[in-house]
């Protein structure tokens, strides 16, 4: 579709461990669209943050990407592999056309150094060297993310509050005009109130810029809010994909059910939360078949020794892929679930 600035087709990743290969992202596919925001959940370890660091190409040394593309499409321009960019090529790529919030958001900026010098020095390494409009553009994205621009340009990282810290590096990564922006959980480690404002300057920026987002949250009421499209990957795979209504009102593979159903309900008549049994599990001696079958409920034994493939369920036209034997009972538990809420409001 000409509207897809983001393709990622096939995407794998390893890292080399003392015991091989430990495979962190398997053949993960998916588009993202101008303007979409794309959420992944799933439990920690299970390869979000590694596909970020992937598409940005800044993974560790022990990190090997296996086989795939990311497909990147400039404006106005032609369709390039991100994978194969080098030197002053990826320089660009990585700021000026795709940037990131690292999920250690508030240890990222340089204690010793003020703010408008790391503004500055994020412009002259992608040659821009008109201080004067990369100030007013910095000053302007400051007020964009609720900030006084006056005081946070002039400041050192330790005269602001971990949300301050937090928006500043929202606009940052937004400083060179990017296309895409890749957020590791944006609203971490910060209060109620700072998650909203953070959730509120998110969607200023996409409306006013036109970017689009990807990011990885726990969660999935934030999830439910902002996101357009909601990936769930578990042990390296991604096992659903859809839109943030079908994901979350029809969910289609059990480990995105056993998520959903693990979020605390306002109708709940008791405190325990229906928590997925077990642990990931191990990724170097993954389980056959579908890897989610030892913790699930609707397993059979097919799900022990054939590996779900992910397929389109969109029979009513709305986007829904899903890697699971038994989608039609999970939907209809869903379903079920859905209806003994309704019946408790």
């Amino acid at each position: 579709m000409s509207d897809i600035v983001l393709s990622v087709q096939g995407l794998s990743i390893s890292y080399l461990t003392a015991r091989g290969r430990l495979r962190a992202v398997n053949g993960v596919s998916f588009d993202l669209h101008q303007g979409e925001t794309l959420a992944l959940i799933g439990e920690s370890g299970c390869g979000k943050s590694t596909l970020n660091l992937g598409v940005m190409q800044l993974l560790p040394r022990t990190a090997l990407v296996d086989a795939g593309k990311v497909i990147y499409t400039p404006r106005g321009g032609q369709p390039i592999d991100a994978l194969k960019l080098k030197g002053s090529a990826l320089r660009r790529f990585r700021w000026a056309e795709c940037s990131m919030v690292f999920q250690a958001a508030l240890n990222s900026l340089n204690p010793v150094i003020r703010v408008r010098d790391m503004v500055y020095d994020t412009a002259r390494a992608h040659g821009e060297n008109d201080m004067r409009r990369i100030k007013a553009r910095a000053l302007e994205l400051f007020k964009m993310v609720r900030l006084d621009p006056d005081r946070v340009f002039d400041a050192y990282p330790h005269q602001l509050s971990g949300g301050m810290r937090q928006r500043v590096l929202i606009a940052l990564s937004v400083l060179l005009n990017p296309q895409v922006v890749l957020l590791d959980e944006p609203t971490t480690a910060v209060d109620i109130l700072t998650q909203r404002t953070i959730i509120d300057v998110l969607k200023t920026l996409r409306r006013e810029l036109g970017i689009s987002l990807i990011f990885i949250s726990h969660d999935l009421s934030i999830a439910a809010e902002m996101a357009d499209t909601v990936a769930t990957m578990y042990a390296g795979d991604l096992v659903e994909i859809g839109t943030v209504n079908e994901m979350f009102y029809r969910p289609a593979h059990a480990y995105t059910l056993g998520l959903l159903n693990a979020v605390p309900r306002l109708s709940a008549d008791r405190e325990a939360l229906n928590s997925i049994p077990g642990s990931p599990p191990d990724m170097i001696d993954a389980p056959s078949g579908c890897k989610f079958h030892p913790r699930c409920s609707f397993a059979t034994e097919i799900c022990q020794t054939s590996v779900p493939k992910l397929e389109v369920l969109n029979r009513d036209g709305a986007a829904h892929w899903a890697a699971c034997h038994h989608s039609d009972q999970v939907r209809l538990s869903a379903q079920e679930v859905l209806a003994d809420d309704h019946a408790a409001d």
